[in-house]
């Protein structure tokens, strides 16, 4: 995939030169987040380099050249290999976003973009559905070896799946707003709107509806609970983001409100019986999670700056491992702790920061843009998405889930800016 994405880059370049044109946009308008990305990515490669002076390298380089009798270079991160495995990721996932950035200026493109992850997302919920419904205890051709009686289509860990579905979830509701949108804003009477309504989604939507009612359905027998919430919480964010739209009135803002409250309500009702007693045993289960996030934070506060090196979480946290813990943790199911616990404390704060920078983005374009608002409201319910399920889980470090929200994000802030704007030079 890295290799794929970066092809992909440099044939744009070229299709730039080739044209004679400018990238849709350029640094002048992306700079603050090409400036924190470049802290955070710069760092990274850091951590890997062996002429990095020798009081920041990580203690185990000085451990293991006495006992090996041999000496050793020596690097910030503890297995550099690692932490250029992790970069190449990250990197992977910006080149992702870069081309939807620059591809989805064009509000065709954006909606053939969320076009495709609803479809996508209805094609895996299907795929899921049928695995669970037929009793097959498969990934395809693999043998499942967790999760038994829960439904994860091509992925292993339910957790993952719901987050995946529910950014599926989030594109088909921003797709059926869009479909909606022209009844609501009309000035119709009632009975002629619930016409046009109606009308709407009989002729045009009805796929939309199907996708969205596969994919509802797919997420609730994942039995995941953080993903249900955090999925449930940006369907109601957008709905209410809809009152930012020009030209749509409260009163239905709150209808579509309501209405969102009341159907994800009836789903988990009536689908969610396994997911409603994993919620029951949520506070009478003992977990060993907070014993993880509470020795991750006292080793983060310890050596707040340099960290273990990015995506040497499993090997390091090794070292802070206690008899409480029933099982080795290859995850600290907090991507915010796990980042500030490999990378130190200055290189994930400006990774986060383009999140933060995300939200910014996207409700300064709900606020500001007049066509093709419903992009950016999905771009920022997303993000509300994968930022809470971020602090219980660890669905963001997937590549799956990481590159689906990247190229999310890119057709998100591609429609942010004003399509009055010009195109910006290098």
């Amino acid at each position: 995939m890295a290799v794929a994405v970066g092809l992909l880059l440099v044939a744009w370049r070229f299709e730039l030169i080739i044209k004679g044109s400018e990238p849709a946009l350029g640094l002048r308008s992306t700079w603050p987040f090409v400036l924190l990305f470049t802290i955070a990515a710069g760092w990274a490669v850091l951590q890997v380099l062996p002429f990095m002076p020798g009081e920041w390298h990580n203690p185990i380089w000085r451990r293991a050249a006495e006992i090996l009798g041999v000496p050793l270079a020596g690097a910030v991160s503890l297995n550099p290999e690692a932490t250029a495995t992790a970069l190449m990721r990250l990197l992977t996932y910006a080149g992702v976003f870069w081309l939807s950035l620059q591809y989805c200026r064009q509000p065709a493109n954006a909606h053939r973009v969320f076009k495709v992850l609803t479809f996508a997302g209805m094609g895996y919920a299907f795929y899921g559905l049928w695995v669970a419904f037929s009793g097959s205890r498969t990934i395809l051709w693999f043998d499942k070896f967790a999760y038994f009686d829960d439904l994860t289509s091509t992925f292993v860990n339910r957790n993952s799946y719901a987050t995946y579905a529910g950014l599926g979830l989030v594109c088909a509701t921003g797709l059926i707003i869009r479909h909606l949108i022209h009844s609501l804003v009309k000035p119709y009477g009632r009975r002629e709107r619930l016409r046009q309504i109606i009308e709407t989604m009989s002729e045009r939507g009805w796929l939309l509806l199907i996708a969205w009612i596969a994919i509802m359905t797919a997420l609730l027998m994942s039995h995941s609970r953080a993903g249900f919430l955090s999925t449930a919480l940006a369907l109601v964010v957008l709905s209410l983001l809809l009152g930012f739209m020009e030209g749509v009135k409260l009163r239905y803002v709150m209808v579509i409100f309501g209405f969102s409250v009341l159907v994800i309500g009836l789903f988990f009702l009536f689908s969610g019986e396994a997911l409603n007693v994993r919620f029951g045993k949520l506070l009478s289960a003992s977990s060993s999670r907070p014993i993880v996030y509470r020795l991750v934070f006292d080793a983060l506060m310890n050596e707040p700056w340099r960290g273990t090196g990015y995506g040497t979480f499993a090997e390091a946290f090794q070292s802070l491992n206690t008899p409480g813990l029933y099982r080795p943790y290859l995850k600290a199911h907090n991507t915010y702790l796990e980042n500030a616990f490999e990378l130190g404390l200055p290189a994930a704060i400006a990774l986060f920061g383009i999140f933060a920078g995300f939200l910014v983005l996207t409700f300064r374009g709900i606020r500001s843009r007049r066509q093709g608002v419903i992009y950016p409201c999905i771009g920022f319910a997303a993000t509300v998405l994968v930022a809470l399920h971020s602090m219980v889980d660890f669905s963001l470090q997937i590549p799956a889930v990481a590159v689906t929200y990247s190229l999310i994000m890119g057709a998100a802030c591609a429609q942010s800016w004003s399509s009055r704007k010009s195109r910006d030079p290098w």
